[in-house]
């Protein structure tokens, strides 16, 4: 009988996790799903400067919609972030850091403007996320908000990307607002994030309890932001993620080689790769004329 009993109970302990994780993993239509979008048609997919107040400051963002769009089939939502003297333009023309061709039109694309001097650029000259008073942290939090009441999004599955600065700010992103936390009020939405040669500059935050799916990518040569750094960044997320943190490898010569990290809470995987290369968003192993970079990324991204 207590054999019996037991059988029984490591049976609802193996179906209860089951249910917890397809929980996870649930879709999570947002209100836009069923609607017509009030955004103009032409205010998208042509690199448009959508205006939106936030944190008492007029910004903007360019908007990319998939051709086929269907407003009952909830997207991916990718925020991405330029780097520091870049803008929203740059991140229209180079197809957002290559992923839109990539996304197979089952992702929506947001790429937020920086700010120079507490305003909004008008050029890239200085334009960056200093992120003062959490001031592009409510940008982000007013582009999430609009996209998700006019389109047709996958609320649990919002991903942010960036390279330098705006790895930092990806960082920042999901450190403020991880999806199933809250912040000051403010729920979090972040499932995974893609940092290339990040370092921590648009914050202090450290991850919480709410572990966030966490790639990254630097350069052993990079003199802008150091190696380092970028690894310290990685190792956080491993510990919020609850993984077994080993340093990964580091290349010095040859191939990029990727790491993952063992024993991540299921779902929240950390991998890191490393370059033998500078301060690059375009890293290429030698011999090779296309970086490997962006179809890794995505292929990170496409697991959940």
């Amino acid at each position: 009988i207590m054999e019996l009993l037991t059988i029984v109970l490591l049976l609802v302990s193996s179906v209860g996790s089951i249910l917890t994780t397809e929980k996870k993993w649930q879709t999570s239509p947002s209100q836009g799903c069923g609607t017509t979008p009030t955004i103009p048609g032409n205010h998208y997919n042509n690199g448009y400067h959508i205006s939106i107040n936030a944190a008492n400051m007029q910004r903007e963002y360019i908007l990319n919609v998939p051709n086929n769009y269907s407003n009952t089939h909830p997207y991916k939502l990718i925020i991405v972030y330029h780097e520091l003297n870049g803008n929203d333009d740059q991140m229209y023309h180079n197809q957002y850091y290559h992923l839109l061709p990539l996304s197979n039109n089952d992702a929506i694309f947001v790429a937020p403007n920086g700010q120079e001097s507490g305003a909004n650029c008008r050029t890239a000259s200085g334009c960056g996320w200093p992120n003062p008073n959490d001031s592009d942290m409510l940008l982000a939090d007013a582009i999430v908000a609009q996209i998700e009441q006019n389109f047709c999004i996958d609320s649990s599955r919002i991903f942010a990307t960036g390279w330098s600065y705006g790895g930092s700010m990806s960082y920042e992103t999901a450190c403020e607002r991880p999806l199933g936390g809250t912040t000051n009020g403010v729920k979090g939405y972040i499932r995974a994030i893609a940092v290339y040669s990040g370092a921590q500059l648009s914050g202090r935050c450290k991850p919480s309890n709410y572990p966030v799916a966490y790639y990254a990518s630097h350069g052993t040569q990079d003199n802008v932001l150091n190696y380092n750094l970028g690894l310290s960044l990685c190792q956080n997320y491993a510990m919020a993620n609850h993984c077994n943190w080993t340093i990964p490898t580091k290349v010095t010569s040859g191939n990029h080689v990727c790491t993952s990290i063992k024993d991540c809470e299921t779902g929240y995987p950390v991998e890191f790769c490393s370059f033998n290369g500078p301060h690059t968003p375009d890293p290429t192993d030698p011999g090779q004329r296309m970086s490997w970079e962006y179809q890794t990324a995505w292929n990170f991204f496409s697991q959940f």
